[in-house]
């Protein structure tokens, strides 16, 4: 476990009595309310610098969302615990230029907002929400506020996302959970062939998290892991790297302090500036927190 404290770059928290998440209904683990003394109570002996908080998949339609009160929520939530310094709320970025009314509100009025998250992922078809021409408007529109674009897929998309990084030149982006690698698979070498393309592209970053869930959920092994982490700090070194937990959604196969041991094996002969880099620094960079960097360390 890291001797110094660290920055969690994805954790979500919902409330079923503010908000409504179709998604999670009748969910064995999600089907709850998850409030942020819930995650103090889970990091264990983590020692939690700052926390990122990512938007959770909050009922949308084609006319409109709950963007603007999920980030209210969020709010609150960190008047009760200040160490929540960053927001990541979705935004309707397919209305192209008509999002940016949107974009506006949220910089106006909500400073914590650092960058946006649509999900591709569960799209009914994700190839042309993500490479259609509005879509990556509205990406490219981010470039005017500041804010970042977080990049959610899973292995058989990655794909889309080799087209799609072409067109979003100065926009930094992020490649949530490794781009959910095909753990369960075995698709360590479309991996490692997906990273060689995507790290050419210097506002391209990636966090290292979730594998577990991408795993056997009851039966991973470090050994199941070890090639994926070993492929992403290959690809993207400890200069584009970030942790992140992935709070409750990691539930489902580990415990936040099991995966971070599983990280701390697996980096076991970094460097104590790389070190602080991934765990912290990098995401004190990325997400504009605004932090001291660690005394003596790059970042």
């Amino acid at each position: 476990m890291p001797d110094f404290p660290i920055i969690d770059t994805h954790l979500h928290i919902w409330d079923f009595e503010r908000l409504n998440y179709s998604a999670f209904a009748g969910h064995p683990l999600f089907g709850k309310s998850y409030h942020v003394e819930d995650y103090q109570r889970d990091c264990g002996d983590l020692e939690i610098e700052a926390m990122v908080f990512l938007e959770c998949y909050a009922d949308f339609t084609a006319a409109g969302g709950q963007y603007i009160e999920e980030i209210k929520f969020v709010e609150d939530s960190a008047r009760r615990d200040p160490r929540i310094m960053g927001i990541v709320p979705m935004a309707p970025l397919e209305r192209g230029s008509r999002v940016e009314p949107v974009l506006a509100e949220m910089a106006e009025n909500h400073p914590s907002v650092k960058g946006i998250r649509r999900i591709v992922e569960f799209d009914a078809d994700p190839r042309s929400l993500m490479l259609g021409p509005d879509f990556i408007e509205g990406v490219n529109l981010l470039e005017k506020f500041g804010y970042h674009f977080e990049i959610n897929v899973n292995y058989t998309q990655m794909d889309i996302v080799r087209e799609f990084v072409k067109q979003i030149p100065r926009v930094p982006m992020i490649l949530d959970h490794c781009g959910k690698p095909g753990i369960k698979a075995g698709a360590i070498s479309q991996y490692r062939q997906d990273l060689k393309e995507l790290s050419q592209y210097p506002n391209l970053w990636i966090k290292l998290s979730d594998l577990p869930v991408e795993a056997d959920h009851q039966n991973w092994t470090e050994s199941d892991l070890r090639p994926y982490i070993d492929a992403t700090v290959e690809a993207f070194g400890f200069e584009r790297m970030i942790y992140a937990g992935d709070y409750p959604v990691c539930l489902q196969a580990t415990t936040l302090p099991q995966w971070v041991d599983v990280l701390d094996t697996a980096l076991a002969g970094s460097s104590t500036a790389e070190l602080h880099s991934f765990y912290r620094n990098n995401a004190n960079r990325f997400y504009r927190l605004g932090l001291p960097a660690m005394k003596g360390k790059a970042g």
